[in-house]
């Protein structure tokens, strides 16, 4: 069934229930849309009580023809909702929020309040970070939750497959595997 505007709402009668506008606490009941638009099932104590909402349409930076952003929280996971023109019948989620810094991308500590990094991580730890500290602590690092990772920093870059092989790129030197091999 398509999603109603809320002008064709109007055209049937004026609103019978109360407008909630602003954002509400909510936690993911389901994230498996059957239509995979990046919607979710939540759960509003304040708004719903301890009923599943109807499902709440992503908002997100960016979308357009087989482009954007598309993220998709987990299941329990903590989220801001919003109605659509304040109609509870009409559900959006625009973000997360963490209850605590422990719940925070291990990675997010790895910048300055200064200049923090840029984080996209997983729950099983799978990694994207850019970071503009200076030097070797700063650049991109990409990153699997088996180890393996490429760093790119102004130090050089390196590749390791978390299992003891390397390759490291630093000025016109490239070391494989910790100086089995190295080449000027």
């Amino acid at each position: 069934m398509p999603l109603q505007t809320r002008s064709e709402k109007l055209h049937r009668g004026a609103k019978s229930h109360p407008c909630h506008y602003g954002k509400y606490r909510a936690v993911v009941l389901d994230n498996v849309d059957p239509l995979r638009l990046g919607r979710v099932q939540v759960q509003v104590p304040d708004v719903l009580g301890a009923g599943a909402s109807r499902w709440a349409m992503p908002c997100v930076p960016l979308a357009g023809h087989q482009s954007g952003v598309f993220l998709l929280p987990q299941a329990g996971a903590p989220v801001w909702v919003e109605f659509e023109q304040g109609d509870a019948e009409l559900p959006i989620w625009v973000g997360g929020y963490w209850v605590d810094a422990s719940e925070l991308p291990p990675l997010a500590h790895a910048g300055l309040a200064i200049a923090p990094s840029l984080v996209l991580q997983t729950p099983s730890q799978n990694a994207i970070a850019i970071s503009d500290l200076p030097g070797p602590d700063g650049g991109i690092l990409l990153k699997t939750q088996g180890g393996a990772m490429i760093a790119i920093n102004d130090a050089g870059i390196t590749i390791s497959n978390g299992r003891g092989a390397s390759i490291v790129l630093t000025g016109p030197m490239v070391t494989v595997n910790e100086g089995a091999l190295t080449v000027i």
